[in-house]
């Protein structure tokens, strides 16, 4: 009887796997520590990146493990190997676009850019958008309070108080939230293109967004998407700042305050899944470690597990089906498509069916949609081709912001959310909507024309000096 080829060496197996993942861990430790602003720009990918890879890495190790959602064993193997070849190629890419040669340039070409004079709305622009949002945020809450039903306190779950009972601005929250902090962000970063500090009045309006969540029964996975966005300004505002100003951006002060803030988020978003497995789902003992155990080192790289056993390990793989199922013929247009085609692959697709009908879904998606539609070799090519696309729109995101194109920032949100979910879930069928093409063709309408209006902004400074620059320039002469 001939050995399977899965089980043949474990120990030289775990120790390809460990050391793969040790790679991409290190370097994302090597990010953090030299160029910590990356980290927060795109915190939302590397944070979901660490999880799934020690995910997979648990089960290459101690495999065969039993997962619940999919009622079989999987691992061992050395399904970390290809998945940190992936996630490494990302990193390349990503570090290549933020090169410092190019990000100095960047820094060079914004201190000839439109001056205080040509901008000197920002104040009233950030007033608006500060009484828009307030205005927004205290219907929200009101909202809730009408309904006169608080799940944190009824002990209901968030897709049931959704279904149940949210209003049309929750509605709108969820579909819109991540957008609407990485707002926030933006406007709460603003003064510091100019050597001034953070505007508060942004941060707290994000705090009271975050409570309105944990009161609605929203735990780990929503607290994180949201204060994600929010970073993504602050580390574009710490990464311009060397070129900004000579004086400190972040004083002692903020950084002890913005260390309370992580504190304080931290221990809501434990106390909110503590509160959500023991008392809304009523676990305990034993039971309560495998629900928490699976949730945690399961559940994040089962589905790439099937993927790397369907495709690296039986070769059975069909690009063409999958590009149908995705692009055109999904089960549910509405949703990520890439999951649905993983779970209907995963399970019986009357179970799978089932669980997508109750508004839930798996974890994964990236990079499995890339290999399931290119196979063991392709797959690598379009992970490269995502990597180009991701990390290039972030840098031009960060261009927009040290230049200030406020409202270009605007109208290319909704296409930075549709980039970071396609990166962290794999989601691509949002690529071939109508909708969404008509979100890029607009902000490119409002990149084209805000760019045109600074320019002639500059213009007519330059062409009319005070005249006391005058007289020194022919004194001079």
């Amino acid at each position: 009887m001939s050995t399977s080829p899965l089980i043949a060496d474990p120990v030289i197996f775990a120790l390809v796997s460990v050391s793969a993942a040790c790679l991409v861990l290190g370097a994302f430790v090597a990010i953090a520590w030299r160029r910590p602003a990356l980290v927060l720009l795109c915190f939302f990918v590397f944070f979901a990146f660490t999880w799934r890879l020690c995910s997979v890495v648990y089960i290459d190790v101690f495999g065969p493990i039993f997962s619940e959602q999919l009622e079989r064993c999987i691992g061992p193997g050395i399904s970390a190997l290809p998945m940190a070849l992936a996630q490494g190629i990302l990193i390349t890419v990503f570090l290549a676009s933020f090169r410092p040669v190019r990000l100095q340039a960047l820094f060079t070409d914004r201190s000839s850019a439109l001056d205080s004079r040509a901008s000197g709305g920002l104040v009233d622009l950030s007033d608006a958008a500060l009484w828009i949002a307030w205005f927004y945020v205290t219907a929200l809450w009101l909202e809730l309070l009408v309904q006169g039903h608080i799940p944190l306190f009824a002990g209901m779950e968030r897709y049931d108080y959704s279904r149940l009972y949210g209003g049309p601005l929750h509605r709108l929250l969820l579909d819109w939230g991540p957008m609407l902090t990485f707002q926030l962000g933006v406007f709460l970063v603003a003064p510091t293109f100019r050597g001034h500090s953070f505007d508060w009045r942004f941060g707290y309006l994000f705090v009271g967004l975050i409570l309105y969540l944990f009161l609605v029964g929203h735990r780990f996975s929503s607290l994180y998407a949201y204060s994600s966005f929010l970073a993504m300004p602050i580390g574009v505002a710490i990464l311009s700042h060397p070129a900004l100003s000579g004086r400190p951006l972040i004083s002692g002060a903020v950084v002890r305050c913005l260390a309370l803030a992580g504190a304080v988020f931290g221990a809501l978003i434990v106390g909110a899944v503590i509160y959500s497995y023991t008392v809304v789902r009523g676990f305990a003992g034993a039971e309560l470690f495998t629900k928490v155990s699976q949730r945690l080192l399961v559940q994040q790289g089962e589905m790439w597990w099937m993927t790397y056993e369907r495709v690296f390990l039986q070769d059975r793989w069909n690009g063409v089906h999958a590009a149908y199922k995705l692009l055109v013929d999904p089960y549910d247009p509405h949703r990520n498509s890439t999951m649905q085609l993983l779970m209907e692959a995963a399970l019986p697709q009357m179970r799978a069916h089932f669980i997508l009908d109750q508004g839930s879904a798996y974890t994964g998606g990236w990079p499995e949609v890339f290999f399931e539609l290119g196979g063991p070799i392709g797959g690598f090519a379009l992970v490269a081709i995502s990597a180009v696309i991701f990390s290039e729109f972030m840098f031009l995101l960060t261009r927009c912001l040290v230049h200030e194109r406020f409202a270009t920032c605007f109208f290319l949100t909704p296409v930075l959310y549709a980039l970071q979910i396609c990166i962290a879930s794999g989601m691509v069928n949002s690529f071939v909507q109508l909708t969404f093409l008509l979100k890029v063709v607009v902000a490119l309408v409002v990149y084209v024309a805000e760019e045109r209006w600074r320019s002639d902004i500059l213009g007519v400074l330059t062409s009319t000096r005070p005249p006391y620059q005058t007289l020194m320039q022919k004194e001079s002469g």
